[in-house]
Formats: C-alpha cells, sequence, structure tokens
C-alpha cells in the first residue's frame, strides 16, 4: 500500500512540475510575443555604455569620465576595486557567479513575499536592475519581473561581467539629479569617483536603496548608519580587511557640495576634436569600436587636476572664477587641459599677452626693432587714440623694458610702426582673421581667442618659430587599422633670430617684470601676463609661457576684482603648476641660435641721444646679426697732467680746457705737528686755474667729468713750500754731523 502511495504521489508530483513548467513555458512565450513585452535592445545600453578606447601618451586607458547624453561615464578600471566592490557587496554579493540571475536569492525573497503577503522584496541582481533603469519601468507585477528576467539573462550572453557592472555604476541614481557614479562623486564630495575613499565608496554604495533617505546632506545620521552596514558586509565578504574596516568606520562622513558642474575634462575635448575629424556626431563615436591615441600625460593631467580642485580664485560675488589651463608639448600636443566655468575655454580677449604674437615678434622678425631700440613712453595721441599705462609713464626706455613691464604706449608705437596689415598677416597665421585696429597692442583682438589658440601662439615660440596646430589626438585606429594620424606642419612664422630675441626678452619678463613670481633658480621661463578690466574690476587675468620643454597658459575669467590679475592668481597657478611637472626633471635652457650676438651698448648714448654704440662695458642685450648697431663708442685718450708753479709760496695750477668737461680739483695736506695725514678736499676751482698761497707741503689731482660722467682722472703730484726740493737719504748721509755711534767700533 505504501509503495503504491508513492509512486502515485511521484507521478502527481512530476505532473504537476511538468503542468507549472509548461505553464511557465507558455506563459513566457505568451509574454514575448505580447505588445507589452520589452525586447533586448542593446541601443538603449549604448546610451550609457561605449565600446569607445581612449588612450594616453604611454598607451594606457584614460581614466577620465566620457559624457554621454546626460550621464558621465567612467570606465571601471578607472574606480579603486573597493568602490565597486562596495556595491556588489550590498546589491549583488554573488553577482559574479550567477548567469543574471540569482536563483537562491529568487526563492528566499518568494519565500519572504509569501510569509510577508505581499510584493516586499524583489531579488533584483545587478543585472536585473541595469535592465530595469535602461529597458523597463517601476511596476511590481509578475509580467514585468519575468520580462526583467528575461532581459537580465540576454543582457549576460551579450556582455561581460565587467562591462555590465561599469554600466550599472554609470546609470544608477543617487538622487540630487545625480545619475552615475561619477556625478554622485562630483555632486556629494566635489571629486571624481576614482579618487573615492573606502568610507565614501560605502556612502554611495548604501545611498542608492534610498537616496532621500541616506544621503549625507540629508540625513547625517542615517548616512552613517547605512555606510556602516556596508562596511561590515564588505568585511564579511573579505573585500576589506579588518584594519581598513576599523579606518573607515572611524572616518567621519563629510559632505562636500561641488564647486562648479560647468567643467569640461581632456576625454570632453578628446571627443569634441575626433568628431571633427571623423565627422562624426558623439553618439555615433561612443558606438563605434575605434582606439583614439592621444597626447595625454596621466601624471600631469592628474596634477592640474589636483590644482584647480583646490584654487579658490573668487568673483565678486564669492563664487568661483572661471578657469582654463592647458600645458602642451612644444610641438603642440595636448598634455593636460581642464576648463572650469562656463566662459572657460571661450574666445576672449587676452589682453598684454597678444603683444609678443601681435607686436613685437613680427616687429623683430621684420627687423625694425632690436631688443635695444629707444622708445619714448610718454603720453601721445594717435588720431583719437591715446592708451595710457598703469603705472604712469616711463620717458625714454628701450623695447626690452618695455616688455618686461608690459608698458602700452611702446606697444602701440612699434605696432604702428610694424603697421596693422602686417600685423594681421602674421596672426592669419596662427588663425587669427579679421581687419584690426591699434588697439590690438592692448590685446583687443578682433573676435578674440581661446585657450588653445593662445597656447598655439606660444607654442610657437618655444618651437623656434614653427607653427603647429594644437591637438589632443595622435592616432585613430579602427577594426581595419589607421584611419587618422596627425600630421606636423611646422610652418615657420619667425625667424629664429626673431625668435630667440623675443624668448629672451619673456625671460626677462619672468627675472624682473610682471612674470616674476614664476621665476626659477634652476631653468628658465618664458612667458607674458595679461589683463582685461578697468579700475571696477577685472574680467580676464591670465598668464601664457614656454619652457624648452613645455607650453602652458592659466586663464581666470569672470566678473574679477583688480587684486585678481596677469601677475597675481595665474602666476601663481602656473609656478606651482611647473613645480609639480618639474620636480624630478627640469627643462635645459634656451640656446642662442648662431643668427644672434649679444653685445654691451652704451648706457648714456642709448638713454641721453637715443643712439645704438658697442661699448666694452655698457648695457647687454641680444641682436639678429643682421641687424646690430654699427658703430662704436670712441674712447678719448686723455693724457693731462697737472703742472703746478710756485712763485715763492704762491701756487698757481692751471687745468687745461676741455669741450663740454668739468674738472674738480683735490688736494691733501700734512699735519707736520704729528704727521697725521688729512683728507682730500676738493678745491675752488674757477675759470680752469687754481692759485693760493702754499703754507706746507701738499698733493694735487684732478678728475675730468663729461657730461656728467667721471672719464680722467689725473696723477697726483706732490708741491713743497719752496722750489728746492728735499735731500735724498744719501745726501742727508753725507752733510750730516758725526755721531759718537760713528766710532763705536774703532780699533
Amino acid at each position: 500500500m505504501k509503495k503504491n502511495f508513492w509512486k502515485i504521489f511521484g507521478i502527481v508530483t512530476a505532473a504537476l512540475i511538468i503542468t507549472v513548467v509548461l505553464s511557465g513555458v507558455i506563459f513566457v512565450q505568451k509574454l514575448r510575443n505580447s505588445e507589452s513585452y520589452v525586447h533586448f535592445d542593446k541601443g538603449r545600453l549604448n546610451e550609457v555604455y561605449t565600446s569607445l578606447t581612449v588612450l594616453d601618451n604611454e598607451g594606457a586607458a584614460l581614466t577620465e569620465p566620457l559624457y554621454l547624453n546626460d550621464y558621465k561615464q567612467i570606465p571601471l578600471d578607472a574606480l579603486n576595486e573597493y568602490t565597486y566592490m562596495a556595491f556588489v557587496a550590498v546589491e549583488d554579493k554573488r553577482f559574479f557567479e550567477h548567469d543574471g540571475i540569482d536563483y537562491r536569492r529568487v526563492v528566499g525573497a518568494l519565500l519572504h513575499n509569501i510569509r510577508s503577503g505581499g510584493y516586499k522584496e524583489g531579488a533584483s541582481t545587478i543585472s536585473q536592475q541595469l535592465i530595469k533603469n535602461t529597458h523597463l519601468d517601476n511596476n511590481k507585477n509578475i509580467k514585468r519581473k519575468i520580462n526583467e528576467m528575461l532581459l537580465a539573462s540576454e543582457l549576460e550572453n551579450a556582455y561581460s561581467k565587467k562591462e555590465i557592472l561599469e554600466m550599472y555604476l554609470n546609470t544608477i541614481y543617487f538622487g540630487r539629479n545625480a545619475y552615475g557614479i561619477e556625478t554622485a562623486a562630483n555632486v556629494y564630495f566635489n571629486k571624481s569617483a576614482s579618487d573615492l575613499t573606502v568610507s565614501e565608496s560605502a556612502v554611495l554604495a548604501g545611498m542608492i536603496k534610498a537616496p532621500n533617505n541616506y544621503a549625507p546632506d540629508k540625513n547625517a545620521e542615517k548616512c552613517k548608519t547605512r555606510r556602516d552596514v556596508v562596511l561590515k558586509l564588505m568585511l564579511e565578504q573579505q573585500i576589506i580587511d579588518l584594519e581598513t574596516y576599523d579606518e573607515a568606520i572611524a572616518t567621519e562622513i563629510t559632505y562636500c557640495p561641488q564647486k562648479t558642474q560647468n567643467e569640461k575634462t581632456y576625454v570632453y575635448q578628446v571627443i569634441q576634436e575626433a568628431c571633427r575629424i571623423l565627422n562624426m556626431t558623439p553618439m555615433q563615436l561612443y558606438k563605434s569600436d575605434f582606439i583614439i591615441e592621444t597626447y595625454c600625460n596621466q601624471t600631469t593631467q592628474r596634477q592640474l587636476r589636483a590644482l584647480v580642485n583646490d584654487d579658490t580664485t573668487a568673483t565678486k560675488r564669492g563664487t568661483l572664477a572661471d578657469l582654463s589651463c592647458v600645458v602642451c608639448d612644444n610641438m603642440g600636443g595636448v598634455e593636460a587641459c581642464v576648463l572650469r566655468g562656463e566662459t572657460a575655454g571661450a574666445r576672449r580677449q587676452v589682453g598684454s599677452a597678444i603683444k609678443p604674437i601681435a607686436v613685437y615678434a613680427p616687429a623683430l622678425n621684420e627687423k625694425i626693432i632690436t631688443q635695444a631700440s629707444p622708445v619714448l613712453d610718454e603720453e601721445t595721441d594717435f588720431n583719437g587714440y591715446k592708451p595710457t599705462n598703469a603705472g604712469g609713464y616711463n620717458g625714454w626706455t628701450t623695447v626690452k623694458y618695455a616688455v618686461a613691464k608690459s608698458l602700452n604706449v611702446p606697444a602701440v608705437k612699434t605696432l604702428n610702426a610694424l603697421s596693422l596689415p602686417t600685423a594681421e598677416k602674421y596672426l592669419k597665421k596662427f588663425g587669427i582673421m579679421g581687419e584690426q585696429n591699434l588697439s590690438l597692442a592692448l590685446g583687443n583682438a578682433n573676435g578674440g581667442l581661446d585657450v588653445l589658440t593662445l597656447a598655439k601662439c606660444y607654442a610657437t615660440l618655444a618651437n623656434d618659430g614653427q607653427c603647429n596646430d594644437v591637438a589632443f589626438i595622435k592616432n585613430i585606429y579602427s577594426g581595419n587599422g589607421l584611419i587618422y594620424s596627425r600630421n606636423l606642419k611646422n610652418e615657420r612664422v619667425f625667424q629664429s633670430g626673431a625668435n630667440y630675441l623675443m624668448t629672451d626678452m619673456l625671460v626677462n619678463t619672468v627675472n624682473a617684470g610682471t612674470a616674476k613670481t614664476l621665476q626659477k633658480s634652476n631653468y628658465q621661463v618664458a612667458a607674458k601676463t595679461g589683463t582685461v578690466g578697468t579700475s571696477e574690476g577685472n574680467s580676464d587675468a591670465l598668464v601664457a609661457g614656454y619652457t624648452t620643454d613645455n607650453t602652458f597658459v592659466v586663464w581666470y575669467s569672470g566678473d574679477m576684482s583688480n587684486n585678481v590679475n596677469g601677475s597675481t592668481a595665474p602666476c601663481s597657478f602656473a609656478s606651482k603648476l611647473l613645480d609639480k611637472i618639474y620636480y624630478k626633471n627640469e627643462p635645459n635652457k634656451f640656446i642662442p641660435p648662431k643668427t644672434v650676438v649679444q653685445l654691451d651698448v652704451d648706457k648714456d648714448s642709448l638713454y641721453e641721444d637715443q643712439i645704438l654704440l658697442k661699448c666694452d662695458m655698457g648695457l647687454k642685450f641680444w641682436f639678429d646679426t643682421a641687424n646690430q648697431p654699427k658703430e662704436t663708442l670712441q674712447k678719448i685718450a686723455y693724457g693731462y697732467v697737472l703742472e703746478p708753479k710756485m712763485n715763492g709760496n704762491e701756487l698757481t695750477i692751471g687745468l687745461p680746457h676741455v669741450e663740454d668737461g668739468i674738472w674738480q680739483l683735490y688736494a691733501k695736506t700734512q699735519d707736520n705737528s704729528n704727521g697725521t695725514e688729512q683728507n682730500y678736499v676738493r678745491l675752488d676751482c674757477r675759470d680752469e686755474t687754481y692759485t693760493a698761497n702754499l703754507t706746507e707741503d701738499a698733493v694735487f689731482y684732478a678728475e675730468l667729468y663729461v657730461k656728467g660722467k667721471l672719464v680722467y682722472t689725473t696723477p697726483q703730484v706732490k708741491v713743497y713750500v719752496t722750489d728746492t726740493p728735499p735731500q735724498s737719504n744719501e745726501e742727508q748721509s753725507e752733510n750730516k754731523s758725526p755721531s759718537i755711534l760713528d766710532f763705536w767700533y774703532w780699533k
């Protein structure tokens, strides 16, 4: 009887199982064929996932986020392992074991829901959550759940675990309109997701259950409790060790609001450039399997990013000033770039930073000026245009000094001598088009410049006067091989000699001019500052410069006070950046070409007569060998000697007449009472003749001054109170009376 019972029970059970399975298959099949069924669509995943690969200058994947529609995408490899494993620990601990559906968890959730009498627990895996976020709505019913599970299986067949986890982390919602872990890290901690700590990673992983309840800015106590739960799970699953756990548990949760939302990173610039090159939309590019090789130096990029994050330069309203930062190699390959704020990267006026490019280097190249060319810095009216200097006027000065101190009148005078058409010809080589006027010399370029164009201009000076386009991309590959490679043009803009003369003046600007904050003890920096504004405040403050290794631009923009100018915040920022870049390997010094020569120029002739005369000891300037002073200062060989005449004790000293010369006569007497010498005293000499009664011996000499400069000193001459000179020692010995000592040794 028992045997028959179990046989019948087995048959009935098997029948029920078969019935359930068949019913399930039929149900699933009907569901698949129904209009309400959502089919798996890779296109929806492409909105949050890209197969595009962007590499740095050493072939490693860039860790910066991509911008894809409304999402910031960050590669999984850019995150610390503990960051993404925090989400696995709390959301799907068997993620790397199941095939999209965790059946053990499904059964447990089913029993829990039966006991609770409702749909309390969904048992969704990370794969299912990704499907729900990209394909389905939030309705809680059996049809949607089965639809979700079926699509999760298809997802697992189409993508690797790493790809699924990356897509998941880039789509989940963290509150505050923050989709994706990169945006969440920006919003709550003002940092990239790649920089999250263990504690911060646990905070974000715990938040996604209920962002409004567990966000650090909403409920600090609940946020901490939830974080600690996640940390405990991470410890139990051996994601972190006990020491790391204790340290993270003891860490206070610090909410740090995002400083700015308008930011363009290196990768953003790469995508924009690639779209122009390939004539593609960003979405088309993201869906491609292209590999893009860039010039990015990730060490420099991280250093630049850290400096930007720490920067607190503010506008008058107290908000962060917009900031554009670019570092290139001297061939124009961009190694690092961060643009912060709405105006960053836009075309704007660059102030005096345009002077070397539009005025001085072209004038040197055309041999209109030299470093030593005299220029009168005074109030000047150029047909109604009256430029002024911030610190007043300097009178006669040189081009080199005018560059270092960023004087405006000399710049306009030089541009006027160069001519606007000639200046426009040079600007056109940099892609700066349009008709200009004399205000160009002060930075008012028609249409303005953006930060990359300015970097292109200064990279040309750094590259011996040869111009290349500034570029982020080196090569692009498809599955079929190389489809794009950057071509260096090295178009000659300035000749080597003129280019070096400009570089030397910009080095002097760093050593003794407006960019002095950039001065380094062990290597040379060439740079020029620029400021745009009025007495009410400045709108732009920047510095552009270069070493023998790199070109850089740091540019603040916004409604700023006058304290933020080219010499202050930009130079301070650039100085810190250079210290980081050259921490171990300092650049070489600039080497003068054979077409230049360094000469001494007579100072008096330069400033008093505005004539360049070579001399042995004077002011040092570099000259193009084809445009150097031809005349040498002629030295006068003075051979004057004093010829005193005595008539009794009456002394007369006549001084020779020298055109434009003034004599000064000096005498030194001796006090016979104690033998001490007196100081030289200046004598009153009229009509080039000195007359006096001499009562004691004296020493005389005279100095000749021409145009206020001492040019000659006569030999000293001693005059005695009588015409008979004193006897020599031998004469005195012969005439003296015998002494007892003379007979001391007589035998």
